[in-house]
């Protein structure tokens, strides 16, 4: 039986990575190869322009020695998103006689003679075109709606979104979603204030830690949207207006 290896890759440790798994143990069954009887490789939490994934790294290590005939991706960019990662994987594979199958791309194999090669690098030269694009508009998004005054990124502590993306004091926080309320978050620092600790303080709280209390305590533009309703962020400004 070939040597096998499969890698998977994820940016971040929450996105799904289900359609990777199911389509590369698609191309074992077709193979009748036991997903069992293969080496898996996985980064989640990584970059594709990441050099150090350790996982990847292994991977790497284990190709050198020549121990897989074969390593099964889902596609191209799993693999790398920066040009040099990318070159120097496919030249340990060819120096190490390891064949590439890729489940969800233009090519379905890189061979280590060359054979997908070029089709490979079109593919991957078009996805990371297309990931600068699609960064571009995210960017662009954001600084459009920033104009506008809505909040982009994580709500702050007693706060939350309206459903066109203004920021609001939460004066009603939901506590099985896990939500904390504006007036808490003030009345926390004054506790806070009156020399309490933190850990006894946010023990009283629900929802509210020790460390978030911290960090909005030592932080003094933000102490001050709760204490005195007042920010230099006009954003912020507009919503603490129901609460001066």
């Amino acid at each position: 039986m070939a040597s096998i290896a499969t890698y998977i890759r994820a940016s971040t440790d929450t996105q799904e990575t289900t359609h990777q798994r199911d389509a590369i143990n698609d191309w074992l069954d077709e193979h009748d190869i036991d997903p069992d009887d293969v080496d898996q490789y996985a980064d989640l939490g990584y970059s594709g322009s990441d050099p150090g994934r350790e996982q990847f790294s292994e991977l790497i290590d284990a190709i050198d020695t020549g121990e897989y005939e074969y390593v099964v991706v889902w596609e191209i960019s799993r693999l790398a998103r920066l040009g040099s990662i990318y070159q120097r994987f496919f030249e340990c594979c060819e120096d190490a006689g390891t064949t590439v199958a890729i489940t969800d791309g233009w090519i379905s194999e890189v061979r280590p003679d060359g054979t997908g090669k070029l089709i490979a690098d079109i593919s991957a030269a078009v996805a990371e075109e297309e990931r600068r694009r699609l960064i571009k508009r995210v960017e662009a998004g954001v600084a459009s709606a920033q104009e506008q005054g809505k909040w982009t990124g994580r709500v702050p502590t007693g706060f939350r979104h309206d459903d066109d993306g203004y920021l609001q004091v939460l004066l009603d926080p939901d506590r099985e979603d896990g939500e904390v309320g504006y007036l808490e978050v003030r009345r926390a620092l004054e506790r806070v204030s009156d020399s309490e600790s933190y850990r006894a303080v946010a023990r009283d709280m629900p929802n509210l830690t020790r460390q978030g209390l911290m960090k909005i305590h030592k932080d003094p533009d933000r102490r001050r949207w709760y204490l005195g309703a007042e920010a230099d962020d006009d954003r912020v400004s507009a919503a603490l207006k129901t609460v001066q």
